[in-house]
């Protein structure tokens, strides 16, 4: 029993050291992606707290920072149109808006058609038994 258990060991160890460095990968990718988001976010707090009780000058200034941090830094302008990308994906889902009583009409209008359609085609297939 003790061969066995070696053996399988020995065939089982290579797909756990694989599911590990997954695990490690899905959780530097996660940690990276929730690092861009709090920066986002607390630099959006730092702005709108200049703004509220700062003078304009400290505002000016921090946005001076992130206009030259994004004119120099690639990697600060794919991570601003990632953020803002997805920052607008839930808004751009719904916009522009449709009007929900005139969808609700069309599809009441589209079933109507529908049905006279299926009755009609019912009543052409009457008429046909009836004649043969």
């Amino acid at each position: 029993m003790s061969a066995a258990r070696k053996a399988l060991r020995v065939v089982v160890f290579p797909f756990r050291a694989a599911w590990f460095l997954m695990l490690i990968a899905n959780f530097l990718a996660i940690s990276g992606v929730c690092l861009l988001v709090a920066a986002f976010v607390a630099y959006g707090i730092a702005l709108a707290f200049s703004y509220a009780f700062l003078p304009a000058e400290w505002t000016q200034a921090l946005w001076r920072w992130a206009a030259d941090l994004y004119a120099q830094s690639s990697w600060f302008r794919a991570a601003a149109l990632v953020f803002f990308t997805l920052l607008f994906l839930p808004i751009l889902r719904f916009w522009p808006a449709r009007d929900s009583v005139a969808d609700a009409a069309r599809e009441r209008e589209i079933t109507q058609l529908n049905d006279d359609l299926i009755a009609a085609r019912q009543q052409e297939q009457r008429r046909a038994r009836l004649r043969a």
